[in-house]
């Protein structure tokens, strides 16, 4: 039986992404940016992302919105109907957090981890960079998170965490089937991270949906995307 906590990375068997009206996204992303600096819980957090960060990010369900009655931060479900549908496809009975990371032109993303249970689901809504995502494997096979910026207690620390220190020195680059597809990587067996991106800003734009999952779905996922996309995959234990 496969063992997917070992699954570090993998494109998903899912439709392409649909093609957006950029323009449109661009004008969505600075009306969330008014919204989150007036209501985000993290002031500090928020202040920090929009100015000396390695991405612009748009939320289009946070942490404080998911659980009310209309849960889409300034219409997005309204503005963007095709993109509340396809992701409605990923495998979550419950999602809580969306989010949309524009890699800064000129800026690298060093190794870290995210937040998702195990494992995370993305997809590209713009990829103009390529061979740039990479991982590296824990050196044992956690089945928890190490933080980037927070001890065990979860307390934040003042300095970014080595990876070196619980994570092989390799560097595995992703490689991906199309430019924009959905796939899905590993946060407690495998930190990443991206080089730096040569191209102007708005040439790398990842979505990140994190929410609970449906294990029967994710797990059928998993296997259709290893019967499709086998000689793309990244697993810890080869």
């Amino acid at each position: 039986m496969t063992d997917w906590r070992n699954l570090i990375f993998s494109p998903l068997d899912l439709p392409d992404p649909p093609e957006i009206n950029m323009d449109k996204f661009i004008q969505w992303h600075s009306d969330q940016k008014k919204f989150m600096l007036q209501h985000n819980q993290n002031k500090v957090n928020s202040t920090n992302i929009y100015g000396g960060y390695c991405w612009h990010i748009s939320w289009a369900i946070w942490w404080n919105t998911y659980e009310l009655d209309n849960p889409w931060i300034c219409d997005f479900d309204k503005r963007f109907p095709e993109l509340v549908e396809y992701i409605g496809l990923f495998p979550f009975k419950k999602i809580k957090s969306i989010s949309f990371l524009n890699q800064i032109g000129g800026a690298k993303v060093e190794p870290h981890s995210d937040p998702d249970s195990m494992w995370g689901m993305r997809f590209y809504l713009k990829n103009k960079t390529k061979d740039a995502l990479y991982f590296s494997r824990m050196k044992e096979p956690n089945n928890h998170r190490i933080a980037t910026m927070e001890d065990e207690s979860g307390n934040t620390v003042s300095t970014r965490k080595d990876h070196l220190e619980f994570c092989k020195d390799e560097k595995i680059y992703a490689k991906f089937p199309k430019d924009e597809c959905a796939w899905m990587l590993n946060s407690h067996r495998a930190w990443h991270g991206l080089d730096q991106n040569h191209s102007p800003t708005g040439s790398r734009i990842t979505c990140a949906i994190i929410g609970e999952y449906d294990k029967d779905k994710l797990f059928e996922l998993f296997k259709h995307s290893t019967d499709k996309h086998t000689n793309y995959q990244i697993w810890w234990d080869q």
